[in-house]
């Protein structure tokens, strides 16, 4: 399945939506909760609230903790941070962790676990102004929608400063 996403999110202070290939809408993120706030929820059509993000300090730097309700799926930090490359990785649940890497400035980047990919990250999956995330069959697709969406926090993050 693939989703797209407003490139321009960060600038955003209301809610924003998250459509599938069809251009329905398939999660709506609280834009309001990503000006200074340390929780991002992600949420359904009917205003339920099915995964949240959680930035936490750990000892190796910050540390981005993703919930389905209140059971932790994945803890996302970077990895590897260059001007044109940098790398991430998610610690998940499953016995095979998750791994981003790419040219994550552009939005140009692979999911994968155990070196197989297992989703895609690109501009060039939507028109302009978006990008879309490819999640593999058999992933949890918020799983990966919030760790492009941690990721691509991060890179603005580090443009802007």
């Amino acid at each position: 399945m693939k989703y797209a996403l407003k490139q321009k999110w960060f600038s955003m202070s209301n809610d924003f939506p998250i459509v599938d290939e069809k251009g329905l809408e398939a999660f709506r993120v609280d834009g309001s909760a990503v000006q200074g706030n340390t929780r991002i929820s992600f949420r359904d059509r009917k205003d339920t609230e099915l995964a949240f993000i959680s930035q936490k300090m750990h000892s190796t730097g910050p540390a981005f903790e993703i919930y389905h309700g209140d059971d932790l799926q994945a803890v996302v930090r970077k990895d590897n941070f260059s001007r044109n490359h940098c790398k991430f990785s998610a610690d998940v649940s499953a016995p095979d962790d998750l791994h981003a890497e790419g040219n994550l400035n552009a939005r140009e980047y692979t999911f994968t676990r155990e070196g197989r990919p297992v989703g895609r990250v690109s501009k060039s999956l939507f028109g302009t102004g978006s990008y879309g995330v490819e999640v593999g069959r058999g992933e949890d697709e918020l799983v990966l929608l919030a760790s492009a969406f941690v990721i691509d926090l991060c890179c603005q993050l580090r443009q802007a400063s």
